[in-house]
């Protein structure tokens, strides 16, 4: 039996065994569940709708349901999905591969044709996952593999093939007002930095110079018109703006910045994802002591993102195979989606599931190896709409018993902890590090966050006092208020679960 006819049948099993008669409640869930009613039905939510949630896995008993079979915006709650798909489909082990290769004759330490890059999907060449300070950091060690190799000198150029992954190097419903941001970069099969570059703005020497700007990684693709002036020491302003002329590689800033003040970092989307990977790597080995002699190609006013839709150039001279680059395992990848709930690596896990374990690497192929595993997990057709593999889409929608049901599922996993471990920690760390600090669900509840404009969610696992691990899932949808008002009716709900006990008082 291969491995993923090994996985399936344990997505089956782990499906049918969560699957229990529920127990009578008794006066404490009662109580409970009374209170968490009174929670949700503030006037402020007159107009919104809440979904919930709340099922022990100890025994399987539903706590607590409301509108739990509606169909809900998710936001990033999404990435529970993917994630928890992902580790049980690809396994914990499962790493990305992008090979290098010497296009053209060797003469003594001299490549005379290009170096050509095979990519296939590793979204983890990135400052977040290498660490430190170094933006090209996760690509110094390629110079020391091609000289390694005996090359020191590359008469062409860098050259990507990232048409593994086939289609829109966008997700499906994403919004045109985000994609000059980081959390909206285009992804492709070659992918560096999560696909944004740094713009860091430093204020002029005096009162009225322009300020500074610093483009990181130097050589990324990015037209920069800087207007940001330096306003006075005593002022201490910070008021700096940035604007993308959309379809585009042009960047814009504006405002001004006091003078003596911290330099101001923005992270802005780089449009061609192959185009920015070929850069790096090729300022990277410059840097490394290995010269690429071909023309860097300048920044274009229209961009083709051919990361994903564009196919490589082609040439008659043979090919070597130089290296293989390997990524870290995906049980040590999920932490970096989860925790920050980054959006590019969704999106290139889902093409990933498509390439792996069907026909192609694309988003329809990722879709229905989800749709395979979901409906093993015991989860409907119908209880969801799968659009992207990030949460960013406004055409996802999911039912709250189908995620109860997912983190239920995932729970039956024998790898369960490494996707517990890869939520974000309630006032520890990802994007729940500053709540319920404090509480019984500090440093206990591990759960994943969702935000866009409209939805709040919160969904994961917390243990109550007794010792008892629940699965929550809270969703909030059509809401007219600030974000910090669902949140605080969140946290009063996972806090009230962390100190629940059965116990009579």
């Amino acid at each position: 039996m291969t491995r993923a006819a090994r996985a399936l049948a344990a997505i089956l099993v782990a499906g049918c065994a969560a699957r229990r008669p529920p127990d009578p409640l008794s006066p404490e869930v009662r109580s409970l569940a009374a209170e968490l009613d009174s929670a949700f039905a503030g006037p402020e939510f007159a107009r919104a709708q809440w979904g919930v949630v709340v099922q022990s896995l100890t025994n399987g008993q539903v706590l607590y349901r409301r509108n739990a079979e509606r169909l809900f915006m998710p936001a990033s709650l999404q990435k529970i999905l993917t994630g928890s798909v992902a580790l049980a489909r690809l396994g914990p082990d499962f790493r990305w591969r992008t090979s290098v290769l010497a296009r053209g004759a060797r003469h003594a330490d001299t490549l005379t044709g290009d170096l050509f890059v095979i990519g296939r999907g590793d979204p983890s060449i990135s400052q977040r996952v290498s660490g430190g300070g170094d933006v090209l950091a996760s690509l110094r060690g390629w110079a020391d593999s091609v000289k390694a190799r005996g090359i020191r000198v590359v008469a062409g150029r860098v050259v990507g093939d990232a048409t593994w992954f086939e289609g829109p190097v966008l997700g499906a419903g994403w919004m045109w007002d985000d994609l000059q941001d980081a959390s909206s970069a285009p992804v492709g099969a070659l992918q560096f930095n999560e696909g944004f570059a740094v713009l860091e703005v430093a204020p002029g020497p005096a009162t009225g110079a322009p300020a500074r700007v610093r483009l990181l990684p130097a050589d990324a693709p990015l037209r920069v018109v800087s207007q940001v002036a330096t306003a006075p020491r005593d002022s201490n302003i910070e008021d700096v703006r940035y604007t993308r002329v959309f379809y585009t590689d042009s960047v814009v800033l504006t405002g001004r910045l006091a003078a003596g003040h911290a330099p101001v970092r923005i992270e802005a989307a780089v449009t061609d994802p192959t185009r920015y990977f070929e850069d790096a790597l090729t300022q990277a080995l410059r840097e490394g002591g290995v010269a690429v002699l071909g023309p860097r190609i300048p920044p274009s006013q229209t961009i083709v993102a051919r990361g994903a839709e564009g196919t490589a150039p082609r040439s008659p001279l043979p090919d070597d195979t130089l290296f293989t680059w390997q990524s870290p395992p995906l049980r040590d990848i999920l932490p970096f989606f989860e925790k920050p709930s980054q959006n590019q690596i969704g999106e290139a896990i889902l093409r990933t599931l498509g390439g792996t374990l069907r026909a192609s690497a694309t988003v329809d192929s990722g879709r229905a190896v989800v749709r395979e595993t979901l409906t093993g997990w015991g989860i409907s057709d119908d209880a969801y709409v799968y659009a992207d593999g990030s949460g960013l889409s406004r055409y996802n929608y999911v039912a709250p018993e189908a995620i109860a049901q997912v983190l239920v599922s995932i729970a039956r996993h024998p790898d369960f902890d490494v996707f517990y471990q890869a939520l974000p920690i309630a006032g520890v760390d990802g994007t729940i590090a500053g709540r319920l600090r404090g509480t019984a669900a500090q440093n206990n509840v591990h759960a994943k966050t969702g935000s866009i404009a409209n939805a709040r969610t919160l969904s994961g696992y917390v243990t109550t006092a007794d010792g008892e691990r629940l699965v929550f899932v809270l969703l909030c949808n059509h809401f007219t208020v600030r974000d910090r008002i669902v949140d605080r009716v969140q946290d009063h709900v996972v806090e009230r679960l962390a100190n629940f006990t059965r116990r009579r008082r």
